[in-house]
């Protein structure tokens, strides 16, 4: 579940069908832009791309483009079949606040060590219902990593569905979300893994577990080494409406649970960067309702 990454090949194809008017093509250039991913992070280019790809047609790029704007009664009538008005792509462009998507909430520090914190409103009720749309059709068992071989597979401690957002489930509000996740733990965004929505039914958990990676087992030592320890975790809770659902801390003895749009940050790692096991955790089973959230890890490598 490394960053996401746009070969050469993809990035050459991509250019050359752009080239010959392919309105998809460049919608894909904006989306690698936006995520910095085999190409700078650049969310003024990425909104250059959806422009030029909106005005030929690309309806994605024209929806995407009102979403950024928080425009929902424009995103509904694109869905619903209606086209843009000529001049609308650019006038949409230069309404989208990129300050905006970088500026955070006010945060309220809910654990000092381990250290806990929850951004109240950090995206908005539309964004998360976008997120599960984008997120629900893919949606698959979810897996562990597996300690003996560090690759992914399915476990009793974790019953819950999910997807994983790589570069072909990816579009460019999520490139967005993810852009201002980076600004929230104030790191390059290729130190973010690929995302990933969560979904959990009645009865469904995923056990205590810790989501750094253990270094005294060789697999997982290969893989800090090669990109780096999981020393953030960012859980945007996209849905109300369920009972029970919490985000449980059992060697804290507490359990947090956001509001539709809030979300929850800790690091899995202390000051000095080493695995902090009190950080131990539980996504805990509703009661009633389901529960949608979506998860970031984020990786930091040390000098």
């Amino acid at each position: 579940m490394g960053a996401l990454e746009a070969s050469a090949e993809e990035l050459a194809q991509w250019r050359s069908r752009a080239a010959g008017g392919d309105g998809a093509a460049v919608r894909m250039l904006g989306i690698v832009a936006a995520a910095g991913a085999g190409v700078p992070h650049d969310l003024a280019a990425a909104l250059r791309h959806l422009q030029q790809a909106a005005e030929q047609g690309c309806r994605a790029s024209q929806s995407e483009l009102a979403a950024l704007v928080g425009n929902w009664r424009l995103v509904g009538e694109i869905a619903a079949g209606k086209g843009l008005q000529p001049g609308m792509p650019e006038r949409l462009r230069a309404a989208v606040d990129v300050a905006a998507w970088q500026r955070l909430p006010d945060g309220e520090v809910l654990s000092q060590a381990p250290r806990i914190a929850l951004a109240r409103k950090f995206i908005s009720a539309p964004l998360c219902d976008w997120l599960i749309r984008l997120g629900a059709p893919h949606l698959r068992a979810a897996e562990v990593y597996e300690p003996a071989s560090g690759a992914p597979a399915e476990h009793i401690a974790r019953t819950n569905r999910s997807v994983m957002l790589d570069l072909a489930h990816t579009d460019a509000v999520l490139a967005f979300v993810r852009s201002r996740i980076a600004v929230l733990a104030n790191v390059a965004i290729r130190g973010l893994e690929a995302s990933q929505v969560l979904h959990y039914e009645v009865g469904q958990e995923f056990r205590p577990h810790h989501d750094f990676f253990d270094v005294s087992n060789p697999a997982y030592a290969r893989e800090v080494a090669r990109t780096g320890q999981r020393a953030l975790t960012v859980l945007v809770y996209l849905n109300d409406g369920y009972q029970g659902g919490e985000t449980a801390f059992p060697l804290l003895g507490r359990s947090f649970k956001g509001r539709k749009g809030d979300a929850l940050v800790f690091w899995n790692v202390d000051e000095d960067g080493a695995p902090d096991w009190r950080t131990l955790h539980a996504g805990t089973a509703p009661t009633r309702g389901e529960k949608w959230l979506f998860s970031q890890w984020v990786r930091i490598r040390k000098p």
